[in-house]
């Protein structure tokens, strides 16, 4: 199989280079177009050509027989090679190993590999089970149960970790173990099992308040439409019918998902041409929607690209819908795959898709009806409870100190607890030994005076970014801004 992939790349790179390259057959080495170690590679050839005591070699047979016989017995040089030549192509063409293609579907799809739990911040800072994803759960059956409180992962402590860098931890290569330590009754259990994979929705949805809905829709893959399809169901039982999409960073995905999609909540027209290569192929997608149910205000910014462009211009083209924020990225154009038989796939740039009205969007992007950016500031330290830098504090003390560094470690994902109490408890004292580790500090859990001072430069290089897009959609669908509060 790789001889006769290796003859197939060089088809194609002899190809290429014809017109080029082997056109300058009678060429000195001072006129090739080439230079270094390549010109020296050409003029070699056309000297073999030339001289060889074989006179039936041509300068083009004796360059392929040299490449043929590099990429032979060179697997890695052969896939750098395949790389190079589709990435000359565009941004989007481009060729996968087996086991980059398998990362690529499961990041599609948004699968990984996990033990299949759900989790939840308890009030003591530790991660807690709180369901299992699967009835035939691994993890369930290793012996963990909800009301756990994960402690370990393969042996280091995860006190204080936020849900989402415990789960960073546990996911890893599918069917490999992990050992995951709890705290039950007081006491700490180590249960291994093994890694599943793990599927995330790519739609979530939620009832805001003013009877407006939001749906925020984060890829395009295979369960897609039954997701969306579910949460506008979800709507209808609510009475639900004005609804805010959420199409910002979604770069994309499967264009039958957007389309399927679309003909939900689109009227009845044209969602969009696409156009290939060859015309047999060329395609009209179209929704059959007599009269659309929901109204939409729908969010997008740059990273908002391919099959949600297609969504969110359906919406536009067709006044179904109000686009909020930022200039979309603008990728017109649609991928194939094809499979090769040692296991390898390619992703080439076949088609190119035109909106509802006409309009050609590759490099140029959806533009908003209404156009507004988000803010980053830093954070306003003087709301919170100041520092007196003056007196250190330990469990057991009563202070104002002890407030505010509740307030700035709750803030910095260290502490989980109440933070209006002023009382220095037990879990400010772990939040503090935590913080102290992670910032080269002695951790013996007391507010002394350099902890203070760190906690407050720390805290205040918090950027804290406010969501005018949303706020800007809230509103326009009827929503009250003192409700978001």
């Amino acid at each position: 199989m790789k001889k006769k992939l290796t003859a197939a790349v060089l088809s194609v790179v002899m190809l290429l280079m014809s017109g080029s390259v082997f056109a300058a057959g009678t060429e000195t080495a001072e006129e090739s177009k080439y230079s270094g170690e390549y010109g020296a590679f050409e003029q070699m050839a056309k000297y073999v050509a030339e001289r060889y005591i074989d006179d039936s070699l041509t300068e083009e047979e004796i360059m392929k027989q040299g490449l043929s016989k590099l990429l032979e017995n060179n697997d890695p040089l052969l896939v750098q090679l395949l790389k190079s030549m589709l990435e000359s192509l565009d941004d989007y063409s481009e060729f996968y190993t087996p086991e980059e293609y398998k990362a690529f579907q499961d990041k599609l799809n948004q699968n990984f590999y996990g033990i299949g739990i759900s989790m939840k911040m308890s009030d003591d800072g530790y991660v807690e089970i709180v369901g299992f994803l699967n009835e035939d759960s691994k993890a369930e059956k290793a012996g963990l149960k909800i009301g756990d409180k994960i402690c370990k992962v393969d042996g280091e402590d995860v006190t204080g970790w936020s849900i989402s860098e415990v789960r960073n931890k546990i996911i890893g290569e599918e069917n490999t173990s992990v050992r995951v330590s709890v705290l039950r009754d007081g006491e700490e259990l180590e249960f291994i099992t093994t890694r599943v994979a793990v599927h995330e929705n790519s739609v979530n949805s939620a009832e805001l308040k003013g009877n407006i809905g939001y749906i925020q829709i984060t890829t395009f893959n295979s369960t897609t439409t039954d997701e969306f399809t579910d949460a506008l169901d979800w709507m209808r039982e609510k009475n639900i019918k004005k609804i805010i999409l959420d199409l910002r960073n979604n770069g994309g995905g499967l264009v039958s998902s957007s389309v399927e999609i679309a003909q939900q909540i689109v009227k009845k027209g044209k969602i969009i041409d696409v156009k290939f290569r060859d015309t047999k192929y060329n395609v009209t997608y179209e929704s059959k929607l007599d009269k659309p149910e929901f109204d939409f205000a729908v969010l997008v910014n740059e990273h908002t690209a391919s099959a949600s462009e297609i969504l969110a211009s359906a919406i536009q083209d067709s006044k179904g819908g109000t686009l909020i924020g930022t200039k979309t990225f603008g990728k017109a154009v649609i991928q194939n795959t094809y499979p090769l038989s040692n296991g390898s796939v390619f992703k080439l740039t076949t088609g190119q898709y035109v909106t509802r009205n006409g309009k050609e969007i590759n490099h140029i992007g959806l533009t908003p009806d209404v156009e507004v950016e988000n803010t980053t500031d830093g954070i306003d330290t003087s709301k919170y409870t100041p520092f007196d830098y003056t007196t250190k504090q330990s469990y057991g003390n009563s202070s104002d100190n002890v407030k505010a560094a509740k307030e700035r470690l709750y803030l910095l994902d260290f502490y989980n607890g109440n933070t209006d109490s002023d009382v220095f408890d037990d879990e400010l004292k772990t939040a503090i030994k935590d913080f102290q580790k992670a910032n080269d500090l002695l951790s013996y859990g007391v507010l002394d005076i350099p902890t203070q001072k760190k906690i407050e430069k720390v805290f205040s290089k918090i950027e804290v970014t406010t969501d005018n897009q949303f706020e800007k959609a809230y509103e326009l669908m009827g929503g009250n801004l003192e409700d978001l509060n």
